[in-house]
């Protein structure tokens, strides 16, 4: 009967009428739509929720952050600060430090200036005497003067002339000490080349330069400091059968020269740089013991290191120089 009531309803409205099933079964699913309608509502208000508690999190750990950068930039500011005042008060130091220096080194040359003056003035003076009263007594003693008197008196003007010869080595080591570097980048080849031009030309003992590289020294005082050591490696070379003298690279840095001579005594060793200092007697090679210890002082000048050594059959001079940077 409740069906046909529905028909013929749905006749006269002309609008189709859902059976109580299919009602049923809508309210059904709207309750459904509606549970996950709240549910989701739900979880959007947890998820809002979680939102807010990360964010606040978030602005804590931030905050928390920039506190600590804080805290460190003021550290390292107020740690720059004492560096700071720490570096101007060494700095002040150093000033003075470097003023006293320098009134003690023109305190040292001055003294050294004189000290040059002195020997070679008052030094001499006593040399010249004695050289002129030799020669007047010997021409006083004229023909008749004894053997024995002309040869003592041919020794005092040896010795007189050898005096000179070590004043004038003890001026010029004192020189070497303080005169002012002119510090140019030269080629060693170049250098090397003029030396032995200009002093070993017409020497006995063949020199062969194998060298290379462009250094920064005193031209002039490094062309003595090579020539006082290519003459002692031609000096002690030269008495053997096959004399040569070789000057290499050992290194990029390290320059050397080589001779077959006849080296020195280990009892040297320690010596060996020291002015008027021989290695041999004086009837076996002359000289007064100068050219090494003046071409350790040049060396010393430049913060090279000069070194002396006999190596089998050959004595090697090699020199540990400081590149141009």
């Amino acid at each position: 009967m409740l069906a046909v009531l529905l028909r013929l309803l749905s006749f006269f409205t002309g609008q189709p009428l859902a059976s109580p099933k299919q009602l049923a079964q809508l309210q059904s699913e709207l309750g459904m739509q509606q549970a996950k309608t709240a549910a989701l509502e739900e979880l959007n208000g947890k998820l809002r929720a979680e939102l807010k508690t990360q964010q606040q999190q978030n602005e804590q750990q931030q905050m928390a952050l920039r506190l600590t950068l804080e805290g460190r930039i003021s550290a390292r500011q107020q740690e720059m600060s004492t560096l700071r005042e720490a570096y101007e008060q060494l700095a002040r130091s150093v000033d003075l430090e470097t003023q006293r220096q320098i009134r003690e080194n023109n305190a040292l040359l001055n003294q050294l200036n004189w000290l040059s003056g002195t020997i070679a003035h008052d030094f001499r003076a006593p040399l010249r005497a004695i050289d002129a009263y030799s020669f007047f007594l010997a021409d006083d003693l004229g023909a008749n003067a004894p053997p024995e008197a002309e040869k003592s008196l041919e020794e005092i003007r040896r010795n007189g002339k050898r005096m000179g010869v070590l004043l004038d080595a003890l001026i010029e080591y004192l020189r070497l000490g303080v005169c002012p570097l002119n510090l140019q980048t030269h080629s060693l080849q170049n250098i090397l080349e003029q030396v032995v031009d200009e002093h070993f030309d017409f020497s006995p003992v063949p020199i062969e330069i194998q060298v290379s590289g462009q250094f920064k020294f005193d031209k002039a005082l490094v062309m003595r400091l090579f020539k006082e050591l290519i003459d002692n490696a031609v000096k002690f070379a030269k008495p053997v059968e096959q004399p040569r003298v070789q000057i290499r690279m050992a290194s990029p840095n390290t320059l050397e020269i080589i001779d077959n001579g006849v080296g020195f005594s280990q009892a040297h060793d320690a010596q060996k740089f020291r002015l008027f200092h021989r290695m041999h007697g004086n009837d076996e090679f002359e000289g007064e013991g100068i050219g090494l210890a003046m071409a350790e002082r040049i060396a010393t000048r430049h913060h090279w290191t000069l070194q002396l050594a006999r190596v089998g059959n050959q004595t090697v001079a090699s020199l540990e120089l400081e590149t141009d940077s």
